[in-house]
């Protein structure tokens, strides 16, 4: 899976790159467990819970990605709820496959993007409650644009994302989604969608402007993806059957190059 953004710059200082790199395995791994794994999922999955509350209590964890974040949470402070989050994501993956509403989709995303942006502001040591709530709006648009970049690939897993009142309000069925190419109805409902999330990415970019030095270089990467991102979704024409939506380094660098001007000031 090719991620939007970039996850820890090469030019980031030794220590700081590490950390962030261990806060992307563990995500990877919950990730890969609730998609992918072979056998039981649910039971994978709590285990892995299991594990982060080992951790927590000072005792070694099985588990290498969940034993990663151990120099993390000792010398950052990285909360259990973040680490847990995730894992109650996944878990409800695996029993809830279709979303009522925008809102209700929002709640999903509580789970499974806003974690991660606080797990990294605790790495920089810059994890405010400001600063966690405007990470938590790039968190969600990045999960959100994910999600439209990848409808069809979550269909294959039996999971629509695009919640039914948006659905019916366009009509689209849920076949439209696994054709080869997305029909009108179906473009009109992403373009919605993909300026709905640039929106909540939009409201969250202040975030870079409130850091410093290398935390700010970070962020500022993820910002960038997020837009990259969306412009990419624009440039198919909304269409992710038919295209691939996802940014390439390129894409990242120019939306990055073209942000840097406005957050210099």
């Amino acid at each position: 899976m090719r991620e939007n953004f970039p996850v820890a710059l090469r030019v980031l200082p030794h220590t700081l790159r590490e950390r962030l790199e261990a806060v992307y395995r563990y995500c990877r791994h919950v990730d890969d467990l609730g998609d992918e794994a072979p056998g039981d999922r649910t039971t994978l999955l709590e285990g892995v819970g299991e594990d982060v509350q080992r951790l927590y209590a000072g005792a070694s964890p099985r588990e290498p990605a969940v034993a990663g974040m151990a120099p993390v949470v000792r010398d950052c402070g990285v909360p259990v709820h973040c680490l847990t989050r995730l894992v109650e994501a996944n878990l409800l993956d695996q029993r809830q496959t279709r979303y009522q509403t925008f809102d209700e989709l929002l709640g999903y995303c509580r789970l499974s993007a806003d974690p991660v942006g606080e797990m990294v502001l605790h790495v920089l040591g810059a994890a405010t409650p400001e600063r966690v709530q405007l990470s938590d709006r790039v968190c969600t648009a990045l999960q959100l644009l994910e999600h439209w970049q990848d409808v069809g690939e979550d269909v294959a897993r039996g999971r629509v994302y695009l919640p039914k009142e948006d659905l019916r309000r366009f009509g689209v069925s849920e076949d439209d989604l696994a054709a080869g190419r997305a029909g009108r109805p179906l473009r009109d409902l992403l373009a919605f969608e993909t300026e709905r999330a640039a929106a909540w990415l939009g409201a969250g970019a202040p975030l870079v402007s409130t850091l410093h030095g290398w935390g700010r270089l970070a962020v500022s990467g993820y910002v960038a993806g997020g837009r990259a991102a969306a412009e990419r979704l624009r440039r198919s024409g909304y269409d992710p059957l038919g295209a691939d939506t996802h940014p390439r380094p390129p894409d990242v660098a120019r939306a990055w190059a073209k942000a840097g001007v406005r957050w210099a000031g």
